[in-house]
């Protein structure tokens, strides 16, 4: 019932599709930005990118990665696409563009890193904290009983 006959192409009409999709990917790379090198150091990837911008991140803040030894994390490698990160050896691939948007792992280890994050103490924390005591601390909860 209904079987389709697929056209054949010339040698022509193929090039043709070809050198079109070269084309549109020129377009396209021309405004979106690529990832163009990636290196690790001091425990932090940095991701340099077409369009003079930089990511920079640690790699134990990323759940896939964390407790990978220096040597392996060394070995990261740009995808072809430039829109992924890899590593053969343990076969991890991360997105490019969930990284940029905070996305490290699973909402478990989000919430892990939040708490640390909100646990911290840092000189500004302490002098912001100072100041809500000289003020009286912190606002009571009302009851909107």
């Amino acid at each position: 019932m209904g079987h389709k006959i697929m056209a054949q192409l010339t040698d022509q009409q193929i090039e043709d599709q070809i050198n079109a999709a070269y084309a549109n990917q020129s377009k396209i790379d021309a405004v979106e930005p690529r990832a163009n090198k990636v290196i690790f150091e001091d425990g932090r990837i940095t991701i340099d990118f077409n369009n003079g911008a930089t990511f920079s991140f640690l790699a134990e803040s990323v759940e896939a990665i964390a407790f990978l030894p220096p040597e392996i994390l060394a070995t990261v490698e740009l995808t072809p696409s430039g829109k992924g990160l890899r590593w053969d050896e343990p076969d991890i691939d991360l997105s490019i563009q969930g990284l940029l948007l905070g996305i490290f792992g699973s909402n478990v280890w989000m919430k892990e890193i939040a708490v640390k994050g909100g646990s911290s103490t840092s000189e500004k924390k302490k002098a912001a904290s100072r100041a809500n005591g000289k003020k009286g601390g912190r606002p009571k909860k009302v009851d909107s009983k």
